[in-house]
């Protein structure tokens, strides 16, 4: 059985060494309350963290810049993150030229940061408007299955459905835990999000989604969510350690105690 200290991602693991990765949401819940010091609402830092945390050139000189608010997020994220970041530097410089022009890949070590704290911010906006949303679905990364067994999942004619056919299957446990909340599980292959937005915006329906994906994806979904004004929550993997950053796929796995506490 594999070690969960040894989840290791190609940029971050939030297990820093540990057996779990509860440590990391303790500190990123208690750092985040602090953050409220310097504005006035969740929006307004999550409007400030998404300005600033496109700027991906210039981020390292805001640093200089004590007076800003976004020089003491960074500031004070650094010594209590820097545990969960890998060597990103060394991940960029040994990028092909193609993968370089992929913004996920190249994802910087501030940039980590500031998503760590949006993913925090959004969840905290937007857990009771999912919650009270008509019809809630969830999206489950592929590479959460059990590697050692075949996945039996089937399509139904939106994306492919857990069949639980494994205990030792993550999206097996997660996909459980979702559907004993009334939300709908996908593992997320082919589903075009943006038509099922549409589709469900011309039904008149009131949708509220469910992510999990690595810390750079879930916030992309995140910010897709808010230009359809659809309500989304969600809790990154534990590392990334798929085939896009690792050239193959590696066990993984995400707090699910962290998923139970977001949909209760």
């Amino acid at each position: 059985m594999l070690n969960r200290s040894e989840i290791v991602g190609k940029t971050y693991s939030l297990y820093a060494g540990k057996t779990d990765t509860n440590e990391f949401y303790q500190n990123l819940s208690e750092l985040c309350q602090t953050f409220l010091n310097y504005t006035q609402s969740d929006e307004e830092i999550i409007s400030i963290i998404r300005k600033y945390s496109s700027r991906k050139r210039s981020l390292k000189s805001y640093r200089n810049k004590p007076d800003s608010i976004i020089a003491k997020i960074l500031s004070e994220a650094e010594p209590i993150f820097s545990k969960y970041l890998t060597d990103i530097d060394s991940h960029i410089s040994n990028l092909t030229l193609t993968e370089k022009c992929d913004s996920t890949l190249t994802t910087s070590r501030e940039q980590y940061l500031l998503y760590m704290i949006e993913i925090e911010f959004v969840n905290k906006l937007n857990k009771n408007k999912f919650a009270s949303s008509e019809t809630k679905f969830a999206l489950l990364p592929h590479c959460l299955h059990d590697l050692e067994k075949e996945c039996l999942s089937y399509h139904d004619g939106v994306d492919y459905v857990c069949k639980h056919c494994s205990k030792n299957c993550s999206i097996n446990s997660v996909s459980k835990i979702l559907q004993q909340k009334n939300v709908k599980s996908y593992i997320w292959r082919e589903a075009e999000i943006k038509k099922i937005f549409r589709i469900a915006k011309s039904k008149s329906e009131n949708i509220g989604v469910f992510g999990i994906a690595c810390i750079p994806e879930l916030v992309n979904g995140f910010r897709l969510c808010t230009k359809f004004d659809v309500p989304a929550i969600g809790v990154p993997l534990d590392a990334n350690r798929c085939v896009r950053w690792m050239g193959d796929f590696y066990p993984n796995s995400v707090n699910e105690k962290k998923v139970l506490s977001l949909l209760n």
